[in-house]
């Protein structure tokens, strides 16, 4: 043999000698943990059994569903109504209030009013807040916003605010009177005899 075949052969029983080395160490170091499984004893003091080394076989994929026959997802109320407040919550709320049975369509139309009202307050104490340049909406500008509205007074008539203050109102018998030209002001005759 010439020197480069004897040097190929070389390198290949090299390459074999490595690859043995490589799965007896793969063998070592997979039958430790079965050893260490075994010496672990279970509560009746028997010994585990090893498991065979076999994996369970593969199951076969299922079969794929018709996506338009798929389980959907349940629509909610409020999404339906287009509203934002709870339907169902306010709909139990109803029914433990001793209304007997209340139906959807009442839930949703009281739940659609509830959320009006909230959104017309917000706005009118949004502005306020503006004016007063906040960004935080307080119980001061509820009050504001409510107080100055004609209609949401009405509806809120014997509504207390806490933290709300009171709308700023000067009787017009406590203003400064007027004088007029002459010097003498007008509506002071009470007192002259």
């Amino acid at each position: 043999m010439s020197a480069p075949e004897e040097e190929e052969i070389a390198t290949a029983d090299a390459d074999v000698d490595e690859e043995e080395a490589d799965h007896e160490h793969e063998e070592v170091e997979a039958e430790e943990p079965e050893e260490e499984q075994g010496e672990e004893d279970e509560p009746s003091g028997r010994a585990a059994p090893k498991s065979s080394g076999r994996k369970p076989k593969a199951k076969s994929k299922p079969t794929r569903k018709d996506p338009s026959k798929a389980k959907k997802a349940p629509v909610r109320t409020e999404y339906k109504a287009g509203i934002c407040f709870p339907v169902a919550k306010v709909r139990n709320l109803l029914r433990e209030s001793g209304y007997g049975r209340v139906s959807q369509d009442a839930s949703i139309y009281l739940t659609g009013v509830m959320e009006y009202v909230v959104a017309e307050i917000l706005e009118l104490a949004g502005n306020s807040a503006k004016e007063h340049k906040k960004q935080r909406i307080i119980p001061r500008n509820i009050q504001l916003a409510i107080r100055n509205d004609e209609e949401l007074n009405k509806y809120m008539a014997n509504v207390t605010i806490k933290s709300g203050g009171v709308i700023p109102n000067i009787h017009t018998v406590l203003m400064p009177q007027k004088t007029s030209a002459k010097g003498v002001s007008a509506g002071s005759h009470s007192q002259e005899y």
